[in-house]
């Protein structure tokens, strides 16, 4: 597992200021070798050096060797175990508890494992690939375990080999050999005591960053559901508005062609009932002004005929002879009978002109009556015919003695009012 990995990991973890606290110490006293750790990632981030030391160097190694990488290998693995196992547990105590015995396994395991980087491996190697039969023998020498025969020759090489290396040139050199050895495991150990420090303010940034993290998504996928909620209903009662709003306007629509339809179909006999019904009145008046000038000429006749009465009537009429006024009173009841049937028909023009005016008008009125209706509501079928027998139904005149009565349409009119 890479650090990257191992610290969004322990990002993760619910106490993790205990996991960068806990502290470490591996000694390898055959390599004069300490290092102290603070926290898994300090800890961690050593292990994952050596592994990947380990894998830098030539495949061909001894068992002896491997055993160092698995070695380094066991512990992060272990430390990945516990944090797979514990890292959602919040008590330190409990902590402290389980993590015993897994700390007390990596720290005494050492044995006899060595570094990537320390000299004695870079020693053992070159050994191994140059005098592969003294590896033994050296081996055993550096790491204390002086259990092979120094009989055999190869081991006794190896033995020397390794003292040599240990020991090499004067004390002097060698004195300060050690020094200048002691002088960077120093600087080396001082180095990696700034380390642990690092490490956790680094983790505890992952992990509060991981934290803001999941609050801004938190808070994004909370407001992108609002916003998806609220733009849900308001689609559907938008929806549902238009789509009613949409259905009345297309009935209102059709509503309306239907009356404008109407309306044109209307327009005309509208219009020539009121020019026709002015004609009438017209032609009524006239006829009313024909008929008082025969009337005052039938008055004015006979005023005259009593005022004024021929002297030849009446010598005839007393002196026996009557032929005389016989014959002007024929004459004069002959002209009155004459007038009478003018004036009659006159005044039957006249009624007829004014009768069928105020019918014409009152098509012309129920027209646009019917057209309201259409307007405002519905008309059937039924009360569409009747209307239309008013409108279009044959008028008395009054000229002739057998015509039919206009239909009028008080009844469909009185319907339509009790809707």
């Amino acid at each position: 597992m890479t650090q990257t990995e191992f610290r969004k990991k322990l990002s993760q973890t619910v106490n993790t200021d205990w996991f960068n606290s806990v502290e470490f110490n591996l000694r390898y006293t055959h390599l004069n070798l300490s290092y102290e750790f603070k926290g898994f990632g300090h800890l961690h981030k050593f292990v994952n050096q050596q592994i990947n030391g380990w894998d830098k160097l030539t495949e061909n190694l001894p068992n002896e060797l491997l055993a160092s990488k698995k070695h380094f290998e066991s512990i992060e693995n272990q430390l990945i175990s516990f944090i797979d196992s514990y890292g959602s547990q919040e008590n330190e105590s409990n902590l402290e508890s389980y993590f015993r015995n897994p700390k007390n396994q990596i720290q005494n395991n050492t044995g006899t494992n060595f570094t990537y980087n320390c000299p004695e491996t870079e020693f053992l190697i070159e050994v191994y690939k140059n005098h592969s039969e003294s590896f033994i023998g050296a081996y055993t020498y550096l790491t204390g375990n002086l259990n092979q025969n120094i009989n055999v020759k190869d081991n006794f090489n190896g033995y020397l080999l390794a003292y040599e290396f240990t020991l090499k040139d004067s004390t002097a050199i060698t004195e300060r050999r050690n020094k200048e050895k002691s002088s960077l495991s120093k600087l080396r150990a001082n180095f990696e005591n700034s380390l642990p420090k690092l490490e956790s303010e680094l983790v505890e940034h992952l992990k509060n960053s991981t934290e803001k993290y999941e609050e801004y998504s938190k808070a994004i996928d909370e407001f992108k559901e609002d916003k998806e909620k609220t733009y849900s209903d308001w689609f559907i009662n938008t929806k549902g508005e238009f789509e009613s709003f949409s259905t009345k306007s297309d009935k209102r629509l059709e509503e309306l062609e239907n009356t404008y339809k109407e309306k044109l179909k209307l327009e005309e006999p509208a219009k020539y009932w009121s020019e026709r019904a002015k004609k009438l009145k017209k032609q009524g008046w006239i006829a009313l002004t024909v008929l008082v000038i025969l009337v005052l000429i039938v008055v004015f006749s006979l005023g005259k005929l009593l005022w004024t009465t021929p002297e030849q009537i009446y010598e005839s009429f007393f002196d026996g002879d009557k032929s005389s006024a016989i014959r002007w009173s024929i004459i004069y009841v002959t002209f009155i009978s004459f007038m009478a049937f003018a004036i009659r028909a006159v005044t039957k023009v006249m009624f007829s002109s004014f009768h069928l005016a105020r019918d014409c008008e009152e098509r012309h009125t129920l027209t646009y009556f019917y057209l309201s209706l259409l307007k405002e509501s519905t008309v059937d079928k039924e009360d569409k015919q009747l209307i239309m027998q008013a409108l279009f139904s044959r008028a008395e005149t009054g000229l002739l003695k057998d015509d039919s009565a206009p239909t009028m349409p008080n009844d469909i009119v009185g319907k339509f009012m009790s809707k």
